[in-house]
């Protein structure tokens, strides 16, 4: 194809023209804009308007420049959909002629620099550098999908009439003479088992009652006929199942794989909840899964399947797709959705991300369209009819038809009548896609436990095919099928000539989620988004200890493997079982009746116990590799894989208390020098506390630097301040990936420097406040004048019952009125319980308390705690020049133990004029518009809120960031609410059989954020409007939350050490390092040899491989919001793997799939990245 010259060189000098003027626009100063640079503005945008009239008169130029780009793309196009965005803008993917080192403007931190004469550098407020290109993305509507939920959302009036045999649908019609030689009905019909690994039973429970048992049966029961076909999911199950069997069971599993008759679908370590987790949680459990697939078995899982999570996010379709996964199949979305779906033939789409400005997230989807997955709602519309052609319900097998109607063996005599009946059943569900290819699932909860439930499933329905196959006349192909036999078929029909053209595929596309899921009528599963919350904050907790561990853990390996140096003997294979345990014990939790609190008490208790185990196994990790990279001589060390030469700054002491604050013991005189270890890949400057036995000391940096500090009681209850206990609070400054050591000197009280040490200065009110230690002047707060705490950023203001009035932020003042809200439950048959929220009305505000307040306030920060109503209420300011000083903390210890049948939430009334838009995100990776319908149910309203949520206007924009997963909503205009506890004493009828009554007292930590606006919001009312991103001030709290500073405290094994250790590296503001993960080999062999039996010690089975896996997030942000508190910068996603890890890491890297399986682009650390936003990436490193 040949291009005029002049046409290309004019419009590409349009667009260089287009970008300039776009960069003065996005360049202008963040403040208030005058009349006079509006006019300028309005300037600009005229000339804009100008050049896109230029633009579109050479449209045509334009559009053959793409047409041959497509051309050129089109061979690689399977690995991109796979590997994601291709890191550069042009066919070379990666760039040896890249940028330099990324460069951060300000001063570099020094390692364990801790340099603040005074109190004179706290408010030295620094901001992130942000490239105007960089804020493109985030302004930049991407093209819009055939179907997006919002809008289906808006269309449904969510009505629930009688539909007949098919309740939630419609009497499905047919015509027989659709189908014909050349057009057959080919129906695949897929056995399957559904294991929970914890729901009724534990993990070890159901293996040893029922799973092992189906394992078995599917070894022996699959291989006697070829044309039998099974899936699996859980790889928790088959791996406990695979340690047990001889090779030879094993080697028979593989070619039960190889065939095609055994299929690993999705192939994560549990199938997780979609709501309550984190992305980093399900990046684990997937990588433990497939990580172990590959050791095994050897096999890639190509298709999803997730049967039963309740409510489906697409961030789960993000990842499987850039994990290499191409098809999946879902189930539980909202009725009305379903027959929505159904209706206009598009249960099956192609799922993509809302803000993917191409198509290269679409993952091809199935939404299964009635009311559950089990045989009676899996062949048809009618249950009663698909009932009997579940032949483990025969009679005497223990399990029956409610519609009382049981299943008939099939013989010569009934085979044709039972076989219409059932052809009858597909015909009709095939009405509903838009292909002559049909699944039909066949199984449900822990079936095909009994060997007599595989014969008779099996020959049965053989028996029923061979009828379908040998009558041309009906038309119909019939066999059994895994996913993946059932997706190549339904690919060879749609691209056979009757699925469309590239340019209007057959399948539509579809971008947003399927949240809140109901089952029936206005039973909305939105209470799981908040049950058991003590374990959902535990899971968060365990989150950050382990990516914690996994990258440290993984720095120490590559320095020991450094020029020079040569690993410790015996050491890493005892730390990598430790740390294998806490990936799977925190997979195990993911499972979607784990962290979503729906299993029973005693199985939760099972989850507890793996949880707190799994914090201490990290915690341990990382002090052992802090010891050893903090060593005088790495070449000479000669640790013990069993010492502990640090104490963690925390620690759990019983599985239903939150973990316990470490006291460093102090003797005057006595200097001990703790460390503190950052694990993300950027510079923090914040206050850190240490708890401490004596209030009598001083601070220090390295080289002994004097830090200034406050000191603060400890109050241990409402009316109880500890007497040997204080919070030492002093502000720190650590370079990203680092260790840095604080000297803390137990000093004579009268040697103590005033200028260097302050004490809070307590005010109290009401009846039941504590005594304080001398060291404390305890002054009464008088009258009902409003309580001002002031941080070095934020001044907030408290009510006479101490809860918080207003907030003024970067010079914005806004009421912000914060209350304790309660629910209670409908007084009907089906009611609240671990699943379903069904309030009984709107929820009624707690009044507030009289017990009094205690207010501290001083120099780096301050704070006010009042106990009221199930609430032991605390709320900081900090006076920090870090994002800790942006945003208030809010501690609430909930208790609901005395009440019956009680929601508890808290709820922020402000003046943001959101009207009945808010955001939430999903899984912590995306935000997600959400809009309140009043057709909707107050519950069907709620959403989870995996990390944050915010509303905002044409001037601001209030966020509540959550280190624990929650429910949330925003009922009228300027609230946003979270619910915090929920007791009650009923079951909901969804299969767990008990009430929610083992609540413990639970800590539930927020940050409150309020933002203004550097220019005023565009209308949301137009269409093609972009979705939402968080700012990077956003984000940075978000992280401040969930992977903290961890504070080493030493012991009497510590011995000599250097005081600091770092990387040198740092990445860009919106780069993310997800995890740094050592991967897994068996010894010698990356398959198990048959000598390998269970009895093998963890220590040779969990051997580390010189391999690690670096997943880096580019994230999305909004630069309509100052980045105060950040001292990093943003470089288009550059990023070079020379500057981050210049002296540990080999010269080989590889891009990978997320999950590992897949290998891409081969390069070497000194390749420049250009990892494009929101995208996120997986590579290989070698320690060698």
């Amino acid at each position: 194809m040949r291009l005029r010259y002049s046409s290309m060189v004019f419009g590409v000098a349009v667009c260089l023209a287009t970008l300039v003027l776009l960069y003065q626009v996005l360049s202008l100063p963040g403040e208030t804009i005058s009349p006079g640079e509006q006019k300028e503005i309005l300037s600009l945008e005229s000339r804009l308007h100008r050049l896109e009239s230029n633009i579109q008169s050479n449209q045509h130029t334009i559009s053959e420049i793409k047409a041959l780009v497509k051309q050129l793309s089109k061979s690689s196009a399977r690995a991109n959909s796979i590997l994601g965005t291709q890191f550069g803008a042009g066919p070379n993917k990666f760039s040896r002629n890249g940028i330099g080192s990324v460069g951060l403007e300000g001063s570099q931190g020094q390692a364990g620099r801790g340099g603040v004469s005074g109190l004179r550098h706290i408010n030295n407020l620094t901001h992130a550098s942000v490239m105007a290109d960089d804020c493109v993305f985030a302004v930049t509507a991407p093209p819009p999908t055939d179907v997006q939920m919002e809008k289906v959302y808006e269309l449904l009036k969510f009505d629930n009439p009688d539909g007949g045999a098919w309740k939630q649908g419609w009497d499905i019609e047919y015509s027989p003479v659709q189908w014909t030689p050349e057009r057959k009905l080919r129906v695949f019909v897929m056995p399957h088992s559904h294991n929970d690994p914890g729901w009724i039973k534990t993990l070890d429970q159901y293996y040893h009652d029922q799973t092992r048992h189906i394992l078995d049966h599917m070894a022996e029961k699959l291989p006697l006929d070829e044309r039998r076909k099974f899936i699996w999911s859980e790889i928790s199950y088959l791996s406990m199942w695979w340690e047990k069997q001889p090779e030879t069971v094993r080697e028979k599993v593989r070619r039960l794989v190889e065939r095609g008759q055994l299929e690993i679908v999705t192939g994560g370590w549990v199938m997780t909840d979609e709501a309550n987790t984190h992305y980093f949680a399900i990046l684990e459990q997937m990588m433990e899964g497939h990580e172990w697939l590959k050791l095994n078995v050897g096999v890639k899982p190509n298709n999803g399947w997730a049967n039963d999570p309740f409510g489906l996010s697409s961030t789960l379709a993000y990842l499987l797709k850039r994990m290499g996964l191409e098809n999946m199949v879902i189930q539980r979305a909202h009725y009305s959705i379903k027959k929505h779906l159904a209706k206009e033939r598009s249960l099956e789409f192609r799922w993509r991300q809302d803000w993917d400005p191409g198509t290269t997230t679409e993952i091809l989807a199935q939404l299964m369209p009635f009311y559950s997955y089990d045989v009676p709602h899996t062949c048809g519309p009618d249950p009663k009819v698909c009932c009997q052609f579940d032949f483990g319900r025969l009679p005497g097998s223990g399990i029956t038809c409610p519609w009382r109607v049981p299943p008939q063996p099939i013989n010569e005599h009934n085979v044709h009548s039972r076989a219409m009946l059932l052809l009858d059943q597909y015909r009709r569900k095939a009405q509903l896609f838009r292909t002559n290819t049909l699944l039909v699932p066949l199984g449900d909860d822990f079936r095909y436990a009994r060997a007599e439930e595989w014969d008779q499933q099996f020959t049965n329905y053989q028996r029923l095919f061979d009828y379908f196959n040998s009558h041309s006349d009906l038309h119909v192909e019939a066999q059994f099928g895994t996913l993946a036999d059932y997706f190549r078929a339904l690919r060879e029909e749609t691209e056979g000539g009757t699925g469309g053209t590239e340019e209007q595929p057959f399948f539509p596309s579809l971008s947003g989620d399927f949240f809140t899921y109901a089952d029936r009528n206005d039973h909305y599963w939105s209470g799981y988004y908040t049950s058991r919350p003590f374990y959902k904050s535990m899971d968060r907790l365990l989150e950050g200890y382990l990516r914690g561990a996994e990258v440290i853990f993984s720095l120490a390996l590559a320095s020991q493997n450094a020029p020079g140096n040569s690993p410790p003997a015996g050491m890493a294979e005892p730390l990598m079982a430790r740390l294998v345990a806490a990936r799977r014990n925190l997979a195990l939790f993911q499972h979607h009746d784990g962290i979503t609190g729906t299993a029973k008490d005693h199985v939760m208790t099972d989850y507890a116990l793996r949880l707190v185990r799994s914090v201490d196994d990290c915690q341990h990790i990382i002090q052992q590799s802090a010891h050893y990279l903090l060593s005088i001589d790495q070449r000479a060390y000669k640790g013990s894989p069993e010492t502990v030469y640090y104490e963690l700054g925390e620690k759990f002491t019983e599985h239903t208390q939150p973990p316990s604050r470490m006291v460093l013991g102090l003797q005057e005189g006595v200097v001990v020098t703790a460390v503190v270890y950052n694990s993300i890949p950027h510079r923090r400057v914040q206050l850190l506390t240490v708890r401490t036995s004596s209030p009598y000391v001083q601070i220090a940096g390295p080289k002994d630097t004097p830090i200034p500090c406050q000191i603060d009681p400890v109050l241990l209850k409402w009316g109880e301040a500890a007497s040997t206990m204080y919070d030492v609070t002093f502000l720190v400054d650590i370079p990203g990936l680092s260790l840095a050591s604080y000297n803390i000197h137990a000093m004579n009280p009268d040697k103590l420097k005033k200028d260097l040490v302050t004490y809070g200065q307590v005010l109290v009110s009401g009846h039941n406040t504590p005594s304080f230690p001398s060291v404390f002047t305890v002054e009464e707060l008088k009258g009902d004048e409003p309580i001002l705490l002031e941080g070095g950023q934020l001044t907030a203001t408290f009510g006479s019952h101490g809860l918080l009035q207003s907030v003024v932020s970067q010079g914005r003042q806004m009421n912000v009125k914060l209350e304790f809200i309660k629910y209670g439950v409908k007084k009907h048959r089906e009611t609240s319980g671990a699943y379903l929220f069904l309030p009984d009305k709107e929820a009624e505000v707690v009044p507030g308390s009289g017990d009094g307040m205690i207010v501290v306030k001083g120099p780096l920060r301050s704070s006010l705690t009042t106990q009221h109503k199930y609430v032991l209420h605390s709320v900081y300011l900090a006076n920090s020049p870090g994002v800790d000083g942006l945003s208030l903390e809010v501690h609430n210890v909930v208790d609901v133990t005395p009440e019956r049948n009680i929601e508890l939430g808290m709820r922020l009334s402000s003046d943001v004029d959101n009207g009945g838009t808010f955001y939430t995100d999903l899984n912590g990776f995306q935000i997600i518009k959400r809009v309140r319908h009043d057709k909707l149910p107050l519950q069907g309203n709620y959403y989870p809120v995996a990390s944050q949520a915010f509303i905002q206007d044409q001037q601001s924009r209030l966020s509540l960031l959550s280190a624990q997963p929650v429910g949330g909503s925003s009922l009228k205009a300027g609230q946003l609410e979270v619910m915090m506890d929920r007791r009650l004493s009923q079951d909901d009828n969804r299969g767990l059989g008990q009430g929610v009554l083992d609540n413990v007292p639970t800590p539930n930590v927020f940050r409150v954020l309020l933002e203004p606006r550097l220019f005023p919001k565009e209308s949301s009312a137009g269409q093609g409007m972009p979705p939402a991103f968080p700012s990077l001030l956003s984000h940075a709290t978000s992280h401040f939350l969930l992977y903290p500073l961890y504070l080493l405290l030493p012991t009497d094994k510590t011995g000599a050490v250097q005081p600091h250790w770092n990387i040198t590296g740092e990445l860009p503001c919106d780069v993310h390092l997800v995890t740094l993960r050592t991967m897994l080999q068996f010894p010698h062999s990356t398959i198990p040899l048959a000598k390998e039996t269970p009895s093998t010690s963890q220590s040779s089975i969990h051997s580390p491989s010189p391999l690690n896996s670096l997943i880096l997030h580019r994230l999305g942000f909004d630069c309509a919001f100052k980045s105060p508190g950040l001292s990093c910068s943003t470089n288009g996603g550059k990023v070079r793997l020379s500057d981050l890890f210049p002296s540990v890491f080999g010269e080989r890297v590889h891009q990978m799939s997320l999950s590992m399986l897949y290998e891409g682009v081969d390069m070497t650390k000194s390749y420049t990245l250009s990892l494009q936003p929101m995208e996120i990436y997986a590579l290989q490193l070698s320690r060698s």
